[in-house]
């Protein structure tokens, strides 16, 4: 009986280095990777990747009673609008816009920032530049695999009319063909 004790309390005195070891390669992977500027290069590849392209989510769906819509467009720039929607008709909708974008990276996500941001509101009440654009971006993650590609709205402020908060984690976007 003793020797049992003593093998049970020995394996666990070799298993603990690599549990812990083990724990700090997890929590290690899962650190925030700092976003960094990408290069001239490969913002001008990023940006014809993204060039005339537009996509689209709604939630819960398309065809939903009550409905919020998310249309980013990469037309001139970069263009969000949003919607919220009952049954046929529209209650509010608003639009942020600015014609260039910078880039960030930090592992496979990139961020998109809005430079010199214009916004209007459509509904309830026409307004221009009356919707707070400062702490919102755009991040995407599998950007050059066309059937991967995730988008993630990120907003650090509270003042946005609705239909925010939506889409704050990684979701697919169906994107659209433009028709001129």
């Amino acid at each position: 009986m003793r020797q049992y004790n003593t093998f049970k309390a020995n394996t666990k005195t070799r298993f603990l280095p690599f549990m812990l070891m083990f724990t700090c390669l997890i929590l290690s992977s899962c650190a925030d990777n700092p976003l960094q500027p990408v290069s001239s290069e490969e913002e001008q590849q990023i940006k014809a990747e993204l060039d005339n392209r537009s996509f689209r989510q709604f939630d819960p769906s398309k065809d939903a009673d009550k409905r919020k819509g998310v249309i980013l467009d990469f037309f001139n720039g970069v263009s969000l609008w949003a919607q919220y929607a009952e049954g046929m008709y529209a209650l509010n909708e608003w639009e942020i816009l600015s014609d260039d974008y910078r880039i960030e990276k930090a592992g496979s996500e990139y961020r998109i920032y809005f430079q010199a941001p214009r916004s209007q509101q459509i509904l309830p009440t026409p307004c221009d530049d009356c919707i707070e654009t400062t702490g919102i971006s755009i991040s995407i993650q599998n950007l050059f695999d066309s059937e991967k590609i995730r988008f993630r709205l990120n907003i650090s402020n509270d003042n946005f009319p609705r239909p925010f908060p939506i889409f704050e984690s990684w979701t697919k976007f169906n994107e659209d063909e433009y028709f001129e």
